[in-house]
């Protein structure tokens, strides 16, 4: 005998949203500059890989696009205020397939063996996010766009299948801030973050999209995520 079904008013959930992004290698050929030329002042960065980055603020139905981003590795040489490694920055442009901008107050840097680290926040979507001026963010290769895109505020409720392209984060000390020209100076110390669902496993949580992210992670692969509202 079949188990009857019942419906549940007000929860549905969205449209799966697939991503195949994963940490991108940029080693020593990278650079970083920023257009600010005081020691300690906010200044827009450039971050130019050695290969391209995959990046993409083009949102398509089914298909994640990075709003946001992190680096691993290691840096050397820095000045002016706060760590690159760690730090959760907000996309602003996309100029090329190999260089991307956002906000610090770090003003140089040599890049040793740094990695670039896409990250996403529930509820993955375009229309999920607020936005300033502009609209609804948008990015074209070649086309600089500066979209005002933040995480909601509020609950979400996310099942995922993990490919071994992407780990779950949240951010136990509560410090995690995603930054930008309006969050100030760059902090000198990167939040803590403990794994709440890793590679290649299935899970689901319910948390502060802001608190709780998916960070590219590993190799090619493919990673599923469903929002239950």
């Amino acid at each position: 005998m079949p188990f009857p079904s019942f419906g549940f008013y007000g929860q549905a959930m969205q449209t799966e949203q697939v991503t195949t992004q994963y940490v991108i290698p940029s080693g020593a050929g990278a650079t970083f500059s920023n257009a600010n030329s005081t020691t300690s002042g906010m200044g827009l960065c450039t971050f130019t890989t050695n290969a391209a980055h995959g990046l993409t603020m083009v949102y398509t139905s089914g298909t994640m696009p990075n709003y946001f981003v992190t680096f691993g590795g290691s840096t050397s040489a820095s000045t002016g205020t706060g760590i690159l490694v760690g730090n959760i920055f907000r996309i602003i442009s996309i100029p090329s397939t190999t260089t991307f901008t956002f906000f610090s107050t770090i003003t140089t840097m040599t890049v040793t063996s740094a990695t670039v680290i896409p990250v996403f926040f529930a509820p993955f979507q375009a229309s999920a996010f607020t936005t300033g001026a502009q609209g609804i963010p948008t990015q074209t290769i070649s086309s600089v766009v500066t979209p005002e895109a933040w995480p909601q505020v509020g609950q979400a409720n996310v099942c995922c299948t993990l490919g071994a392209n992407c780990n779950v984060y949240y951010f136990p000390d509560n410090t995690m801030v995603p930054l930008d020209a309006a969050t100030g100076t760059t902090p000198g110390t990167a939040p803590v973050k403990r794994t709440l669902i890793a590679a290649s496993s299935q899970g689901q949580w319910i948390g502060n999209s802001a608190q709780i992210a998916v960070w590219a992670n590993g190799t090619t692969a493919t990673s599923d995520f469903s929002v239950l509202n």
